[in-house]
């Protein structure tokens, strides 16, 4: 009899001890995914500041090349004309998109007819664009009938002001999203799959509009496709050759078009038009880790001429998103 309580006192001790040793296991192994996630999760941590710090560097980077002119042009790493800046560190890559801002058409300055062309080149409706182009005019009079309507639509009519007449400028390009019919997929854009499978980025308000340039001539080197295309007179074949020809070289003086197109660009479409830089640039930097983490940076400078800084930042994008 003791010796059936003895054996049954061992099997339950046996029992009890492989319980101990399953339970500690299962808190090994989770001790130990719990471990490999944290370091993963570091490691990606690790990848992602690296490639954040990358763009952040290559903003002032290419902010100091643009602010500072070379003793001899022909060696500057960044050329009047220049739109892209790209370079390597062993598996790490580094790309500057260079776009100044009187490239775009200027938010401010633009007028109804050309706004309504360039909605159409963004793919808006015809028959909705040229609404739109005078709800987004109209926005600039503080006491026009689009503020009134979006007040009543927002509930506060706090924010119109009817004793105010005078021309209000947008403050920011974004503003033009407060407009009734201003879309986001209008002004950000989207993306189109190619028949061959490739995707191929749709532009958008965004990216042909400025409220910085102050100006109603637009830069050929600089300019969206879209955005030419709002232009009086510029057909689509002329701002193909645009397009095309600035790829391998940017052009010096707007006259390079005239010789290449001698009839159909007339005095009024040659006004519109410059080479000339604004001083004002906007940076997009792309930081990509040896790991393929990759981090956009968008900022927006404009260079200083006999000041303590070579130049100061209006805007920063800390997570940019095309």
């Amino acid at each position: 009899m003791k010796i059936a309580e003895r054996k049954s006192e061992s099997g339950v001790v046996l029992i009890v001890v492989l319980g101990g040793v399953l339970i500690l296991t299962l808190i090994a192994f989770a001790l130990a995914s719990s471990v490999r996630v944290a370091e993963e999760e570091l490691g990606n941590r690790k990848q992602k500041l690296q490639s954040y710090y990358m763009a952040r560097g290559a903003i002032f980077t290419a902010a100091a090349f643009l602010s500072t002119p070379p003793t001899v042009p022909e060696k500057a790493l960044i050329r009047p004309g220049q739109r892209e800046l790209e370079w390597n560190e062993n598996l790490e890559r580094v790309k500057i998109e260079i776009v100044d801002e009187n490239g775009k058409i200027d938010l401010n300055q633009v007028p109804q007819t050309t706004l309504e062309r360039l909605l159409v080149a963004l793919g808006a409706p015809q028959e909705t664009a040229g609404t739109l182009a005078t709800a987004i005019t109209d926005w600039r009079n503080s006491s026009s009938l689009a503020r009134w309507n979006s007040a009543v639509a927002a509930g506060n009519l706090l924010q119109f002001d009817p004793s105010q007449s005078t021309k209000i400028d947008y403050r920011s390009v974004e503003e033009v999203m407060d407009v009734p019919g201003v879309t986001p997929e209008l002004f950000y854009g989207g993306y189109n799959v190619l028949p061959d499978g490739r995707v191929e980025r749709r532009l958008g308000l965004r990216d042909c509009l400025t409220v910085s340039s102050h100006s109603s001539v637009v830069n050929i080197n600089y300019a969206p496709a879209p955005a030419l295309l709002a232009l009086p007179g510029l057909t689509p074949s002329v701002v193909d050759y645009i397009v095309e020809k600035r790829q391998d070289k940017p052009f010096t003086a707007v006259t390079d078009l005239s010789g290449e197109f001698p009839v159909s660009l007339g005095v009024d479409t040659m006004s519109l038009l410059t080479t000339a830089a604004s001083g004002q640039y906007t940076l997009i930097a792309s930081g990509t880790s040896a790991s393929g983490v990759t981090s956009r940076i968008r900022a927006l400078i404009e260079l200083q001429v006999n000041q303590a800084s070579p130049f100061r930042i209006l805007a920063w994008d800390d997570s940019y998103v095309q």
